[in-house]
């Protein structure tokens, strides 16, 4: 026979149950499917409890751009507004969730880093001449997301193109890449 716990009312609730109910979420690490789906899973279950701000905090290298576009859709998609804050760095598509936010916050000694996309081909030319048309394409999506979000000028997005950009908490502050810096004491 199985025994039945049930929690008291005044019983503790771990750090993560604790998150969910302040509607905090975290993006610490890899932009990977394993990561994202987590992120969109809570992000959809936290909108249909309510329509209140969800904070997402962010300290990310970067990873997968289908996998980041995929929580970007769903972020635009929720009534919840989304405050994103950076919380150190916010690097490839760390960067591109982070300025899609509705409010977006970084810490005073945070950066965020864009660049092009890793093409990941070693194959036949054909091959390598379809992925290049594709790679272009996702490119112009993550500049519409730059230009959508930012004051991100054609220079930025060259250099961003040609190697990486990377852009200090008042530098962010400035190309409108973020909404306000929060002071680490």
């Amino acid at each position: 026979m199985k025994k039945i716990i049930k929690k008291k009312k005044n019983e503790s609730c771990s750090a993560d149950d604790q998150m969910m109910k302040d509607r905090e979420l975290f993006l610490n690490g890899d932009v990977d499917n394993k990561s994202m789906l987590r992120l969109i899973k809570d992000i959809k279950f936290l909108n249909c409890r309510s329509h209140k701000p969800i904070t997402l905090w962010i300290n990310s290298g970067g990873g997968s751009c289908s996998d980041g576009l995929a929580l970007i859709n769903v972020m635009r998609m929720v009534k919840s507004p989304l405050i994103t804050i950076v919380n150190f760095q916010a690097c490839s598509m760390g960067s591109q969730i982070s300025i899609a936010g509705d409010v977006r916050k970084i810490v005073d000694n945070g950066f965020l880093m864009f660049h092009d996309m890793y093409s990941g081909t070693t194959d036949y030319s054909g091959k390598i001449k379809y992925r290049a048309m594709w790679l272009e394409k996702l490119w112009l999506t993550l500049v519409d997301t730059c230009t959508t979000h930012t004051k991100l000028t054609n220079e930025d997005l060259e250099i961003a193109r040609n190697g990486e950009l990377w852009i200090n908490a008042e530098e962010a502050l400035v190309k409108g890449c973020v909404d306000e810096i929060i002071t680490v004491k």
